[in-house]
Formats: structure tokens, sequence, C-alpha cells
């Protein structure tokens, strides 16, 4: 796992002794270097790729594939990365062998500390100098694309064991031109996967009673295993109240009372699907949030709250969670502070480069049209030189918060099949 500090420059160990490992890490971690560690060459080589470190300090033999093979495909994982080389077994062809691929240095065990930092900082003073790296974006398309596909094999499989289909009813109450494209767009997305989609289109002109009973008379049928309610609604009609009548059971939005209760209690039903995505986001870099530090800026009943639920709950190996808010004084001094920051209040341009702290991961939720271009809540251009991880606006969260909406969607519908919601939550952060 990888230990946060201010500094810039990370350290990668690769070592099978894990007392190696651990030793090297409180040494440089001491200096204020952010370290990391891998007890196989295998492992190494994927958090290479994943970190881009700024040094590796590599044992020359391990079990699996030896360290010298490790020291040849560096370059081509990580450009610029210096490497050095420790060995309990060095010879002098060993030494000349590793220097001729390109080693940095070479290192005899035992290690003192001072032999350790005085190698490290030996190989990144010989770096040359180079522009500011900028923040490696998190791919929303990529990660949606990835749950479209287990939706859609896990739907194929189910149908053949159950006899029955998934299906989403989408409830219109009047016509409105923004909701026509929302109903395209999940039509589309879920006869993509396999999910029977209907559209029931009510008159502007109908009472709450009415929709009430309309909502009721489909949690009864059978044939209805989920159902969204499109926004806005007429001035008649209470969101609120509609909401709570359609069945927990059936609420693919996850914003039930029921299903925010359960939520609360770490009963993880059907949870709103923007504060999945993020989740989802966080999940597909590889980065657990045990212990981490995270700065939620927004505390909406369908983002901010349910994704600090879900941050702190145990499922999810707790984070350190803030959530900030309108109210909140020198905002500043808790974003930069963050492991990872998650920005979700709709306001463009909120969250500056310099309320980001050195090498941490953004998430903004914001979608704001300005000028005619979408644009977050985060100042994009001042963000990506101050993080490591980053979701654009477009590209980042939205997509995933559709295909979160087709995962609730089947959620809803095992459910009712018999499935334990518990056991669907394994895939969040081990």
């Amino acid at each position: 796992m990888i230990t946060e500090r201010n500094g810039q420059t990370m350290v990668l160990v690769i070592d099978d002794d894990e007392s190696m490992c651990e030793g090297c890490c409180q040494t440089l971690e001491a200096e204020g270097y952010r370290t990391d560690a891998a007890r196989d060459a295998r492992r190494g080589l994927k958090r290479i790729s994943e970190l881009k470190p700024d040094v590796v300090l590599l044992d020359l033999k391990m079990p699996g594939m030896p360290g010298m093979d490790v020291l040849k495909e560096i370059p081509a994982v990580a450009p610029g990365t210096a490497t050095i080389i420790m060995t309990g077994y060095g010879t002098a062809q060993s030494r000349a062998e590793a220097m001729n691929i390109g080693a940095r240095g070479y290192l005899e065990k035992p290690l003192t500390p001072e032999q350790i930092l005085e190698a490290v900082e030996s190989s990144l003073a010989a770096l040359p100098s180079e522009p500011q790296a900028t923040a490696q974006l998190i791919d929303g398309k990529a990660v949606a694309a990835r749950v479209r596909k287990g939706i859609e094999e896990e739907i194929g499989s189910l149908k053949k064991k159950h006899g029955t289909s998934p299906s989403l009813l989408a409830i219109q109450v009047g016509e409105d031109p923004a909701s026509a494209s929302y109903l395209k767009s999940q039509r589309k997305g879920c006869e993509a996967v396999g999910i029977d989609y209907g559209v029931e289109k009510l008159p502007r002109e109908i009472s709450e009673e009415e929709l009430v009973r309309f909502i009721e008379e489909k949690n009864r049928n059978e044939g209805v295993t989920g159902m969204i309610l499109q926004m806005p609604l007429p001035e008649q009609i209470h969101a609120d109240r509609i909401q709570e009548t359609i069945a927990a059971a059936k609420d693919v939005e996850g914003v039930s009372p029921e299903n925010m209760g359960r939520l609360m209690y770490g009963w993880p039903g059907i949870v709103p699907c923007t504060a999945l995505a993020v989740m989802e986001l966080i999940s597909s870099t590889n980065t657990s949030i045990k212990g981490k530090v995270v700065t939620l800026v927004g505390h909406s009943s369908l983002v901010g709250k349910p994704l600090a639920m879900l941050l702190l709950s145990s499922a999810f190996d707790s984070a350190t969670t803030t959530v900030c808010h309108i109210a909140t004084r020198n905002l500043a001094e808790h974003t930069r502070g963050a492991d990872i920051l998650i920005v979700a209040v709709g306001k463009p341009g909120l969250v500056t480069g310099e309320m980001i702290g050195e090498g941490a991961m953004v998430i903004d939720v914001g979608i704001n049209r300005v000028e005619g271009k979408l644009v977050g809540d985060v100042v994009f251009e001042e963000a990506e030189e101050k993080a490591s991880l980053i979701t654009p606006v477009p590209g980042g969260v939205g997509p995933v918060t559709t295909a979160m909406l087709l995962r609730n969607t089947v959620m809803a519908w095992k459910m009712q099949l018999g499935f334990d919601p518990m056991e669907e939550f394994k895939w969040t952060m081990e």
C-alpha cells in the first residue's frame, strides 16, 4: 500500500524479503519520500506501470523472475525511472551486467540506512531535469465499458438459469426535451446489455394521488423489476413522496428511505448511482481507501451523503472522511490534506490547483455548462499539475454513473430472485 507523504518523490522497493522492504520504506519515509513495496517481480512490474516511480530499489534474486529481467523491462514500462540493484549475492560480473543494462546503482547487502539514502539521492541527482508531470487520467468511459460487459455476461447467465429477464420502467410525467434525451440514452444502454426497457408517459395534469396509485400498481406487477422516475416533475407533484412510493426492491436509483436507511446501517441494498460510480472509479485505480484521508466537498442527498456512508462503511475498508459544504470555513485547509479529494457541488471552478495536495487523487463529480462547454467543479488545468490521478469532465464520473444505473437494475432483479444484496458488494475495496 502506498504511504503518502507531502514530497513528490516516489520510491518503489521490490524484494521478496519482507523485513528488507519494511526497512527500506521506513528509512525513506523518515526523509519525506513516498514509498511502495512489492514482494515479487511480477507484482513489482505492475506497480511500476501504475505508479511510474522516480526510483526503484530492486533485489536481484527473487523466485519466479530474476531482478535482472525486471531491470531490462523497466525502461519500456516507466521511462526515466532510476533503478538501484540490491543483492546479497553480488559478483563483479553481475555488477557489470546490471550497470551495462542501465542500473544507476549497485548495493550489496546487508545495507545501512545511510547507504540506502545516499544511493537514492545520488540516482535522483543524476536524473535529467524534466517538465513537471501531469496527472494520469482515470478513464470513466473505459471503466463503464468494463462494467457493462460484466453486466451483460451476468444477465445472460441468470436468464438461462431462472428463465426471466430484468426490466426497467421509466415513468415520465409531462413532456420535457431534456428528459427525452435521457430516455433515449437509457433505452440504448439497457438494450445493449439485455435489460427490457419500457416508458410510461403520463399527462402533466395528473394528480399526486393518481400517480401514487399508478406506481403502487407497478409495485405489484412482477413483470416490472425496476422503476425510475424522470425529472423534472410538474409543480403539483412532490418528488419525495413519489420516490418513497416506489418499492425499495424496485428503486433502481437507490433514493427511497428504506434504501438510504439500509446504507446508513451498513447494509447496502440499492445505492445511489453517482455515489457508486465514485467508488467504482477509485476501485479501478487499485487504490485501497483503508485509512486514507478523504475529503468530500458536497453533502447532497443523492451524492454527498450516501457517498460519505460508503466511505465510512466497514465493507469498504473505512476511510478517514471529512465532509465539507457551503458553511465550511477555510475550505482549502481541508482539501489540501486529502489523499483523495472528491468534489460534488455543481459550482464551476470551486477547487483550484493551490487547494490540492501534491499527489492526491481527484474525483470531479460536477458537471457544469460554461460558455457552451462542459466543465467540472475543479479547475482541471491547475489540478492535473498537482494530482497523481484525476477524472476528466466530461468522460469521468458521468459514464460510470450511467453504468451504475444498469448495475442497480440488475441488482433489483436479483433481489427479487432471492439474492442477498450484501454478497453483491464483494467487488468493493479490499
